[in-house]
Protein backbone atom coordinates (compact mmCIF):
# COMPACT_ATOMS: atom_id res chain seq x y z
CA UNK A 1 0.00 0.00 0.00
CA UNK A 2 1.32 3.44 -0.90
CA UNK A 3 2.62 5.67 1.88
CA UNK A 4 2.70 9.46 2.12
CA UNK A 5 5.01 11.75 4.12
CA UNK A 6 3.12 14.36 6.14
CA UNK A 7 3.89 16.94 8.84
CA UNK A 8 2.23 16.66 12.25
CA UNK A 9 0.13 19.52 13.62
CA UNK A 10 -0.24 23.05 12.24
CA UNK A 11 2.86 24.11 10.28
CA UNK A 12 4.19 27.44 9.05
CA UNK A 13 6.52 25.73 6.58
CA UNK A 14 7.71 22.26 5.68
CA UNK A 15 10.85 22.43 7.87
CA UNK A 16 9.21 23.42 11.15
CA UNK A 17 8.89 19.82 12.36
CA UNK A 18 10.27 16.39 11.60
CA UNK A 19 8.23 14.53 8.98
CA UNK A 20 6.95 11.06 9.69
CA UNK A 21 5.55 8.40 7.39
CA UNK A 22 1.83 7.69 7.45
CA UNK A 23 -0.05 4.89 5.72
CA UNK A 24 -2.02 6.08 2.67
CA UNK A 25 -4.78 4.63 0.53
CA UNK A 26 -4.31 2.35 -2.48
CA UNK A 27 -4.43 5.37 -4.81
CA UNK A 28 -1.84 7.28 -2.79
CA UNK A 29 -4.58 9.25 -1.04
CA UNK A 30 -4.39 10.40 2.59
CA UNK A 31 -6.44 8.51 5.17
CA UNK A 32 -8.51 10.90 7.30
CA UNK A 33 -9.71 9.97 10.78
CA UNK A 34 -13.16 10.82 12.13
CA UNK A 35 -12.17 9.75 15.62
CA UNK A 36 -12.56 13.30 17.00
CA UNK A 37 -15.49 15.74 16.55
CA UNK A 38 -15.34 18.17 13.64
CA UNK A 39 -13.98 21.25 15.48
CA UNK A 40 -11.87 19.42 18.07
CA UNK A 41 -8.47 20.15 16.53
CA UNK A 42 -9.14 23.87 16.02
CA UNK A 43 -10.63 24.21 19.50
CA UNK A 44 -7.68 22.35 21.03
CA UNK A 45 -5.33 24.79 19.28
CA UNK A 46 -7.22 27.70 20.86
CA UNK A 47 -8.60 29.03 17.56
CA UNK A 48 -12.36 28.83 18.24
CA UNK A 49 -14.19 31.63 20.06
CA UNK A 50 -17.71 32.64 21.04
CA UNK A 51 -19.29 36.09 21.34
CA UNK A 52 -22.27 36.22 23.69
CA UNK A 53 -24.53 39.29 23.79
CA UNK A 54 -27.33 39.47 26.34
CA UNK A 55 -30.57 41.47 26.27
CA UNK A 56 -30.05 44.20 23.66
CA UNK A 57 -32.40 46.04 21.30
CA UNK A 58 -30.93 44.61 18.10
CA UNK A 59 -31.23 47.22 15.36
CA UNK A 60 -32.07 47.23 11.68
CA UNK A 61 -28.97 47.44 9.43
CA UNK A 62 -27.51 50.86 10.25
CA UNK A 63 -24.27 52.70 10.89
CA UNK A 64 -25.22 52.95 14.57
CA UNK A 65 -25.50 49.21 15.13
CA UNK A 66 -26.86 47.30 18.10
CA UNK A 67 -26.56 43.54 17.99
CA UNK A 68 -23.81 40.94 18.05
CA UNK A 69 -21.03 42.65 16.10
CA UNK A 70 -17.82 40.86 15.11
CA UNK A 71 -14.97 42.92 13.65
CA UNK A 72 -11.69 41.74 12.11
CA UNK A 73 -9.14 44.58 12.38
CA UNK A 74 -7.42 45.73 9.21
CA UNK A 75 -3.96 44.17 9.07
CA UNK A 76 -4.82 41.14 11.22
CA UNK A 77 -3.18 37.87 10.25
CA UNK A 78 -6.33 35.76 10.49
CA UNK A 79 -9.67 35.30 8.78
CA UNK A 80 -12.72 34.90 11.01
CA UNK A 81 -14.61 31.84 9.77
CA UNK A 82 -18.17 31.71 11.11
CA UNK A 83 -19.25 28.36 12.57
CA UNK A 84 -22.66 28.68 14.24
CA UNK A 85 -25.17 31.00 15.93
CA UNK A 86 -28.03 31.16 18.41
CA UNK A 87 -30.78 33.79 18.53
CA UNK A 88 -33.39 34.25 21.25
CA UNK A 89 -35.98 37.06 21.38
CA UNK A 90 -36.75 37.39 25.06
CA UNK A 91 -39.02 40.47 25.15
CA UNK A 92 -42.21 41.07 23.15
CA UNK A 93 -41.24 42.40 19.71
CA UNK A 94 -44.41 42.19 17.62
CA UNK A 95 -43.02 44.21 14.71
CA UNK A 96 -39.70 42.39 14.50
CA UNK A 97 -40.24 39.89 11.70
CA UNK A 98 -36.88 38.17 11.85
CA UNK A 99 -33.15 38.16 12.54
CA UNK A 100 -30.45 38.12 9.86
CA UNK A 101 -26.69 38.36 9.64
CA UNK A 102 -25.24 41.31 7.73
CA UNK A 103 -21.73 42.44 6.93
CA UNK A 104 -19.59 45.12 5.40
CA UNK A 105 -16.19 46.74 5.03
CA UNK A 106 -14.69 48.55 8.03
CA UNK A 107 -11.18 49.87 7.39
CA UNK A 108 -10.93 51.73 10.71
CA UNK A 109 -11.90 50.53 14.19
CA UNK A 110 -15.60 51.00 14.97
CA UNK A 111 -16.37 53.91 17.30
CA UNK A 112 -18.76 54.44 20.24
CA UNK A 113 -18.42 50.77 21.13
CA UNK A 114 -19.76 48.66 23.97
CA UNK A 115 -18.10 45.29 24.43
CA UNK A 116 -20.04 42.07 23.98
CA UNK A 117 -21.35 40.56 27.21
CA UNK A 118 -18.71 37.82 27.02
CA UNK A 119 -16.06 36.74 24.52
CA UNK A 120 -14.42 33.42 25.30
CA UNK A 121 -12.22 30.73 23.84
CA UNK A 122 -13.93 27.37 23.56
CA UNK A 123 -10.72 25.84 24.91
CA UNK A 124 -12.22 26.33 28.33
CA UNK A 125 -9.76 27.51 30.97
CA UNK A 126 -7.10 28.57 28.48
CA UNK A 127 -7.75 32.32 28.68
CA UNK A 128 -6.77 32.61 25.01
CA UNK A 129 -7.84 35.95 23.54
CA UNK A 130 -9.10 36.25 19.96
CA UNK A 131 -7.91 38.59 17.23
CA UNK A 132 -11.54 39.29 16.35
CA UNK A 133 -13.25 42.01 18.39
CA UNK A 134 -16.86 41.61 19.53
CA UNK A 135 -19.29 44.37 20.49
CA UNK A 136 -22.95 44.77 21.39
CA UNK A 137 -22.97 48.40 20.20
CA UNK A 138 -20.74 50.01 17.57
CA UNK A 139 -20.77 52.76 14.99
CA UNK A 140 -19.48 51.68 11.59
CA UNK A 141 -18.72 53.69 8.47
CA UNK A 142 -21.53 52.23 6.35
CA UNK A 143 -24.67 50.23 7.07
CA UNK A 144 -24.06 46.49 6.57
CA UNK A 145 -25.63 44.42 3.80
CA UNK A 146 -27.73 41.40 4.73
CA UNK A 147 -25.95 38.14 3.95
CA UNK A 148 -28.39 35.53 5.25
CA UNK A 149 -31.76 35.42 7.03
CA UNK A 150 -31.45 33.33 10.18
CA UNK A 151 -34.93 33.21 11.68
CA UNK A 152 -38.49 34.43 11.14
CA UNK A 153 -40.91 35.76 13.77
CA UNK A 154 -44.61 36.37 13.26
CA UNK A 155 -46.77 38.99 14.95
CA UNK A 156 -47.81 36.24 17.37
CA UNK A 157 -44.46 36.80 19.08
CA UNK A 158 -46.37 39.43 21.05
CA UNK A 159 -48.34 36.74 22.85
CA UNK A 160 -46.61 33.39 22.41
CA UNK A 161 -42.90 34.21 22.34
CA UNK A 162 -40.23 32.17 20.60
CA UNK A 163 -37.66 29.67 21.85
CA UNK A 164 -33.98 30.00 21.06
CA UNK A 165 -33.16 29.25 17.43
CA UNK A 166 -29.74 27.92 16.39
CA UNK A 167 -28.01 27.26 13.10
CA UNK A 168 -24.72 26.28 11.48
CA UNK A 169 -22.84 28.54 9.06
CA UNK A 170 -20.53 25.61 8.14
CA UNK A 171 -17.71 28.06 7.50
CA UNK A 172 -19.60 29.61 4.57
CA UNK A 173 -19.14 33.20 5.81
CA UNK A 174 -15.58 34.51 6.19
CA UNK A 175 -14.74 37.90 7.71
CA UNK A 176 -11.47 39.11 6.21
CA UNK A 177 -9.31 41.81 7.82
CA UNK A 178 -10.99 45.20 7.53
CA UNK A 179 -14.51 43.79 7.61
CA UNK A 180 -17.30 43.02 10.08
CA UNK A 181 -20.53 41.09 10.50
CA UNK A 182 -23.45 41.71 12.84
CA UNK A 183 -26.82 40.26 13.71
CA UNK A 184 -29.59 42.62 12.60
CA UNK A 185 -33.35 42.82 12.98
CA UNK A 186 -35.84 42.58 10.13
CA UNK A 187 -39.03 44.64 9.98
CA UNK A 188 -38.25 46.75 13.03
CA UNK A 189 -35.69 46.91 15.81
CA UNK A 190 -36.15 44.43 18.65
CA UNK A 191 -37.78 45.82 21.79
CA UNK A 192 -35.58 47.20 24.56
CA UNK A 193 -33.47 44.45 26.20
CA UNK A 194 -35.20 42.03 23.88
CA UNK A 195 -32.56 39.94 22.09
CA UNK A 196 -29.89 37.53 23.31
CA UNK A 197 -27.49 35.79 20.91
CA UNK A 198 -24.16 34.15 20.29
CA UNK A 199 -21.83 33.85 17.30
CA UNK A 200 -19.07 31.25 17.22
CA UNK A 201 -16.07 31.52 14.91
CA UNK A 202 -12.71 29.96 14.06
CA UNK A 203 -9.58 32.02 13.43
CA UNK A 204 -7.55 30.80 10.44
CA UNK A 205 -4.09 32.07 9.53
CA UNK A 206 -4.43 34.03 6.27
CA UNK A 207 -0.69 34.31 5.57
CA UNK A 208 0.01 30.66 4.70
Amino acid sequence: MAQNTIIRNLQNNATSSTPFTQKGGVLGDALVSELNPVYYQAAKEGRVFSSYVSAVATSLPATASIGNILYNPLGSLVDLVLLDWTSNIIVTSATTTGIAIAGGTQLIPPTSTTAATAVTSTLVGSGTAPTGQAFSIATVTAAPTILQVLEHNTAAIQTVGVDAVSGDFRGSIVVKPGAFVTLVALGAAVAASGHTSHIKWMEVNNTL
